[in-house]
């Protein structure tokens, strides 16, 4: 598995997913990201594994990607070293709290290119139903 360190992008994008909490049996939507941050961001990045969230529904494209992705942790848990199986994940509810943290901390928000790919035709994994949350871009501080 490739490290969490190495590879840090300075454009990434910000999704809202839906996810299975196994521990507290519920779903919530956690905010995860295509690509390791440059700056502050890439240490409240962690590696996570995604259950599937219904037994019923095997998703194809999350199976090929061995049910891997990269979630931000919660700003109450950001210290910790590891995910306790997912129930310190931020979740989408930490938005606005996520905004402030990126605007203090060298990044800037770019609505430009977040409203053209929320208003184009292009989906992004409609099976687990990813949303696009913002594209943000560091600048350093």
């Amino acid at each position: 598995m490739q490290s969490i360190q190495n590879n840090k992008h300075k454009t990434i994008t910000l999704f809202c997913q839906p996810y299975l909490d196994l521990i507290n049996q519920n779903y919530k939507n956690i905010v995860t990201v295509n690509l390791i941050p440059q700056g502050p961001l890439g240490n409240m990045i962690r590696r996570i594994k995604f259950p599937s969230l219904s037994p019923f529904q095997q998703n194809q494209y999350v199976s090929q990607c061995n049910n891997c992705g990269l979630a931000l942790i919660s700003f109450e848990h950001c210290n910790l070293a590891y995910v306790k199986n997912g129930t310190n994940l931020m979740i989408v509810d930490e938005v606005p709290n996520l905004f402030s943290f990126l605007l203090s901390n060298g990044y800037t928000i770019d609505t430009s290119i977040t409203n053209m790919l929320n208003e184009s035709g292009i989906k992004f994994n409609t099976e687990t139903g990813k949303k696009i949350i913002a594209v943000i871009t560091y600048n350093g501080v």
